[in-house]
């Protein structure tokens, strides 16, 4: 399943927008013209209205009562339910798609907090209980890249960072293939939870002497009990560092900028080629990345072009905004570049032709001709020429 169209009205500097997306997505243009805007609706769309939040902050020009809304429809989305884990959630949204194989879902300033369903012709009016669960099972998982983000902001295992969702499921897949594993994990349980476990009879007696200590003090209390939970063995797989050896062995939270970029984005690749390994282990991902040459040498630029068109190529949907000419230059099958230009405070983004490339790229060089192929003077013919 992946995006076929983004519909943005209204958000900020954007009045109106419309961007039908492939595989691997470029957006270009001078600072401040909205690249950012774009690519904060789209996580607005995903995550909802920030904590305190005014809707007029985010309302284009904040002012006025027009609506703000983000659409995206979603292409191949009954291959998208299939592959859901969750039994449930699968049935509801194997459910509400029936035969489409196309969903529409929307954002609106009018209920921020609540995504709109438009499927099989109709907005759908009374969706399943539990809708919201197995709508947000059954989306991409979206990540968001922004300029501020370091890998020591993204590498922290949690369920909701980029490389915990990740490593989570690939550890899972890695570990329940272990006989090793199976067995450690079944004694593991067995000392901490079964009847019979000596930890677990030393914890209920424990929790007996709390108990009748906290009854002298409070003697009207005497229905008091204490538990001490056992630990939870998944937190066992939750702590972990990672260091590199360059030379000298240093935690990657210490590195430079340009590793640390290069390191998170190389544990995705590294991550999309295990699933594809594995036949697809968790869901499709969606990579938004916010100045993606950001800190890297060129050469490093074009590395990471082809390691984010790896991940595209692996079914996953990539979105990144660059001034950078290396990352515009080359072509690939699947890749579509898309002019970001702001006009009276008006942005507008715009399909970019193959025959338009060459003066986006004389653009992002900065417009001189001295910056293409470093000569001082340039010869311009009309036609074939020898000279």
């Amino acid at each position: 399943m992946n995006v076929s169209k983004i519909t943005v009205k209204n958000f900020r500097s954007i009045k109106d927008a419309e961007i039908v997306s492939d595989c691997f997505n470029i957006f270009v243009g001078q600072n401040n013209h909205g690249k950012t805007n774009l690519f904060e609706a789209i996580e607005w769309f995903f995550s909802g209205p920030k904590k305190g939040e005014n809707i007029d902050e985010i309302r284009f020009n904040r002012t006025g009562s027009d609506e703000v809304s983000v659409e995206i429809e979603f292409a191949g989305a009954k291959a998208g339910a299939e592959r859901m884990k969750n039994p449930s959630n699968k049935t509801k949204m194997v459910e509400v798609l029936g035969e489409s194989d196309t969903i529409l879902v929307k954002r609106s300033s009018i209920d921020s907090k609540k995504r709109l369903i438009f499927v099989k012709g109709s907005w759908l009016e009374k969706p399943p209980t539990g809708f919201d669960n197995a709508l947000n099972d059954f989306l991409p998982k979206f990540e968001y890249v922004d300029t501020k983000k370091y890998f020591e902001d993204v590498a922290k295992f949690t369920k909701t960072s980029p490389v915990g969702v990740m490593l989570s499921g690939v550890l899972t897949t890695i570990l329940e293939k272990s006989p090793q594993y199976q067995k450690f994990h079944q004694q593991f349980e067995e000392t901490f939870g079964g009847e019979t476990s000596d930890v677990k009879g030393e914890l209920d007696r424990l929790s007996g002497k709390v108990k009748v200590y906290l009854e002298k003090q409070f003697p009207d209390c005497t229905k008091v009990a204490f538990e001490v939970a056992p630990p939870i063995f998944d937190d066992l797989l939750k702590n972990f560092d990672t260091t590199i050896n360059d030379g000298i062995e240093t935690k990657a939270a210490e590195k430079g900028d340009g590793m640390q970029r290069a390191l998170m984005l190389a544990i995705l690749q590294a991550y999309a080629d295990f699933r594809k390994e594995n036949e697809d282990v968790g869901k499709s991902f969606l990579f938004f990345i916010d100045e993606a040459e950001l800190h890297l040498h060129p050469t490093a630029q074009r590395k990471l072009k082809n390691v984010l068109l790896n991940l595209a190529k692996g079914g996953d949907q990539v979105f990144i905004n660059t001034h950078s000419s290396v990352l515009v230059a080359d072509e690939h099958e699947h890749q579509k570049i898309f002019r970001v230009e702001k006009s009276d405070k008006v942005t507008v983004v715009t399909p970019i032709q193959e025959n338009e490339k060459p003066y986006i790229v004389y653009e992002l060089l900065g417009g001189s001709p001295a910056d293409l192929l470093l000569p001082r003077n340039f010869l311009i013919v009309e036609g074939k020429s020898d000279l």
